[in-house]
């Protein structure tokens, strides 16, 4: 084949995967404003730091158990839909939207997690919720989980970490590999081939989407769905995701925790991770940890059960 031919064939390709990626741009776009209209927020938006931030509480309880998303999650309210559910009789349950997920308005305030906790205490309070609270932290929440704690100690009943990273480990760990990704899938969102792939039954990322999903009722799926369309890989997780490293040294600047029990359920992954659990011990005198055996990083999903009955039994003390 001639080097004439082989520059034609690749401008032919060049241009289809050109056209597909326009017309699933334009799918994806139409799709949004449709499924917006469609899905309508459950639970109520507050005034927060100049920014609309979305909140579901359900349930009744001496006390308030605050779920708190890891990064990139699409929406909060069917990440925790199950867990919710099921805690409703022990205790007030509570989830809420990161600014620029879910039905939380996106804003251009910097993510530090300073900033982040102020915020979600000032939602708390603006919707009436009560203290102390029990705080449920999935994966990198577990510095905004420790931070709000160090500000806020006197509101804080005890914290849950549901695979979470110790702050040695997130102080160190590649801002660029988690960068990189983001963008990955906010490329795949934005020219209609993620939401062409979950029509063949695949959700990105791969290891997880598909189990919080199956496990929904039908009424909660298309919500499910809907948010992960409009939010994997959205520009509103970059500021977080730059700037890892500063938010795990803050917190490590703000001290251990005295007095408040904290418990770290950690996933079997084995390896390294091992040892950044065991790193978590450190940041409570009231500390203890479990692993969970055939677990996900999402463990909340693929061991339910046992989440729920830990949170019951902190509630308890």
């Amino acid at each position: 084949m001639t080097p004439k031919r082989k520059r034609s064939r690749w401008l032919k390709l060049l241009a289809i995967v050109s056209l597909l990626c326009v017309a699933g741009g334009i799918w994806q776009a139409v799709m949004i404003k449709m499924e917006l209209r469609t899905y309508l927020p459950e639970g109520q938006t507050y005034l927060v730091n100049g920014h609309n931030m979305h909140l579901y509480g359900a349930g009744e309880g001496e006390g308030t158990v605050v779920f708190i998303t890891g990064s990139g999650t699409p929406n909060a309210y069917t990440d925790f839909y199950a867990l919710m559910n099921e805690l409703q009789p022990y205790a007030r349950t509570v989830t809420f939207d990161h600014a620029g997920f879910g039905w939380s308005e996106t804003t251009s305030i910097p993510r530090d997690f300073h900033t982040v906790s102020n915020e979600l205490h000032e939602l708390l309070q603006t919707a009436g919720e009560q203290a102390p609270y029990l705080l449920v932290a999935h994966s990198l929440a577990s510095l905004e989980a420790l931070s709000f704690a160090q500000q806020y100690p006197d509101e804080v009943k005890g914290i849950v970490l549901l695979d979470g990273g110790s702050p040695e480990f997130y102080a160190k760990e590649s801002e660029w590999k988690a960068y990189a990704l983001n963008r990955f899938f906010a490329g795949m969102r934005v020219t209609g081939f993620a939401r062409a792939l979950g029509a063949a039954g695949i959700l990105l990322p791969f290891y997880g989407e598909n189990i919080r999903y199956k496990g929904l009722p039908e009424e909660v799926k298309g919500v499910d769905v809907a948010m992960y369309y409009s939010h994997i890989g959205s520009s509103s997780n970059i500021s977080v995701l730059k700037h890892i490293n500063e938010n795990a040294q803050a917190v490590m600047e703000g001290g251990y925790l005295k007095g408040i029990p904290l418990l770290i359920l950690s996933s079997d992954s084995g390896g390294s991770w091992e040892g950044v659990q065991k790193q978590l011990l450190n940041w409570s005198d009231e500390s203890r940890q479990e692993t969970l055996p055939r677990s996900s990083h999402y463990i909340h999903w693929s061991n339910q059960k046992t989440v729920i009955s830990k949170i019951v039994e902190m509630l308890s003390h």
